[in-house]
């Protein structure tokens, strides 16, 4: 007989039972109707609704979807956040796709959200909370894949948004505060009870950079004219003649697309927009990449004496899972107990070999976070085979692992969240500091200035 090493994964597997239907309901109904970062209406408010049958009141972000509500056990102790996204890809060629939108819950998050209804249901137990200290935050957050740019900028320039990913604005928002450490679960391809600990994810800068030229005819003066398209086409030779110093360890990428180029051949592109993404998996290499790279841009505007506009829209930090050890044991620990040592796979390297990112890392620079993974869907994550094909797994596993997790974290007096806590170094100190680095970052960049000649007066 395999020895346990917590009480709990079989208590909350007996108490999810009640809650088995409702979660498999609400995956259905929420893969039925996706939508996008920062539109998830229909799910927020049909969670809502569900919350509250289950006696909870929702603390809502108000201009934008999701919102939080703490289980309070009435004793001091650690904050653990539970989070769960609500936003879809869109995958115009997936069948499921919404027809008018292309959205698809390709990504899984119909499941995360379903689970984090019975996580709320089962840790409100007075006889499960008698036994707990401190709180657990649970929290419906939107907006976790980066799409759909230009849509989220022109949120910030309305002053709805001051960040494009739904974890840092809800930081801004003052959602995370009080919180010491926090979990989520990601749904991946399997059929079978398994439980996956990874050390982590990629980080992303997402970046919209916009060339201005002069709109002269191609044909009858291009001499008298600047070529926005032409800019583009240098930076992106300088952009691939930075590759060879890409460290390998680092899964350095750079991909872009164009989203604007121009209306006729008949005259010179006047405006040109990239919308680009730069990865790597240390946050020191990102910045420095991205530094490199926003040259590069600058220089094909420079080469051809356009004007360029290098936005800087967004940072996902890398997820460093590895940096809690202690806190990825908890969960390898609940894992062995609810499928047994052998359906558990541990990476216990500080390896990181995820090429997505997620702004969980963005968590992660200010408390310890984890983001492993169980089975359920059948295809490939954001292709068009993805499919919840196994609720069991998809929905009720990662239901009660992470009921499961929280209830190991904050039993005896929390003495295992509060090591994890103590131990943990994160980037910042504090929620605040991060938010200034970020906005640093995070900025609108007008590198060049010329003057009436087109001569130029400064490159920064």
């Amino acid at each position: 007989m395999q020895h346990k090493n917590s009480k709990w994964p079989d208590i909350i597997s007996r108490k999810m039972e009640k809650y088995r239907e409702m979660m498999f309901e609400a995956e259905k109904y929420i893969w039925a109707h996706p939508q996008t970062g920062f539109k998830e209406w229909i799910a927020h408010e049909y969670l809502k609704q569900k919350y509250s049958v289950l006696g909870f009141i929702p603390i809502e972000a108000g201009n934008i979807p999701g919102f939080y509500f703490d289980i309070d056990t009435g004793r001091e102790g650690p904050a653990t956040a539970v989070i769960a996204e609500l936003d879809s890809i869109i995958l115009a060629a997936h069948p499921a796709s919404d027809p008018e939108t292309g959205a698809v819950h390709a990504c899984g998050h119909n499941c995360q959200s379903a689970a984090l209804l019975g996580v709320a249901a089962v840790l409100n137990d007075p006889e499960i909370l008698q036994e707990l200290c401190g709180k657990i935050r649970i929290m419906a957050v939107p907006a976790e894949e980066l799409i759909e740019l230009g849509d989220r900028s022109a949120m910030k320039e309305a002053g709805i948004l001051k960040s494009i990913s739904g974890k840092t604005e809800f930081m801004r928002r003052g959602f995370f505060d009080g919180v010491d450490l926090a979990m989520m679960i990601h749904t991946d391809t399997g059929s079978k009870h398994n439980l996956r600990i990874a050390p982590g994810t990629n980080g992303i800068i997402a970046k919209k950079v916009t060339y201005y030229g002069s709109k002269n005819k191609s044909g009858a003066y291009p001499a008298n004219g600047v070529n926005a398209l032409s800019a583009m086409n240098v930076a992106t030779t300088a952009i691939n003649a930075l590759r060879e110093i890409f460290p390998e360890e680092c899964l350095i990428r750079n991909a872009s697309v164009l989203t604007e180029g121009g209306t006729t051949p008949q005259y010179l592109p006047g405006k040109v927009v990239i919308e680009s993404n730069v990865r790597a998996c240390e946050y020191k290499v990102l910045k420095d990449i991205n530094e490199k790279i926003n040259r590069a841009y600058t220089a094909g505007a420079l080469a051809v004496g356009a004007e360029v506009e290098i936005d800087d829209l967004e940072m996902y930090l890398p997820e460093k899972d590895c940096d809690c050890p202690d806190f990825q044991k908890v969960a390898y620990e609940v894992g062995c107990d609810l499928f047994g040592e052998e359906n558990v796979t541990f990476d216990r390297s500080r390896v990181i070999r995820n090429r997505g990112g997620s702004d969980m890392g963005n968590v992660g620079a200010v408390m310890p976070v984890i983001q492993p993974f169980t089975m359920g869907i059948t295809g490939v994550g954001h292709a068009v085979d993805c499919q919840v094909t196994y609720p069991e797994y998809a929905v009720f596993d990662p239901a009660v692992v992470q009921a499961s997790i929280a209830c190991v974290l904050l039993e005896n007096n929390g003495q295992r969240a509060k090591k994890i806590v103590e131990d943990y170094k994160p980037l910042f100190p504090s929620i605040a500091e991060y938010l200034a680095e970020m906005d640093q970052i995070c900025a609108l960049k007008r590198p060049l200035t010329y003057d009436g000649n087109n001569a130029v007066l400064s490159a920064k």
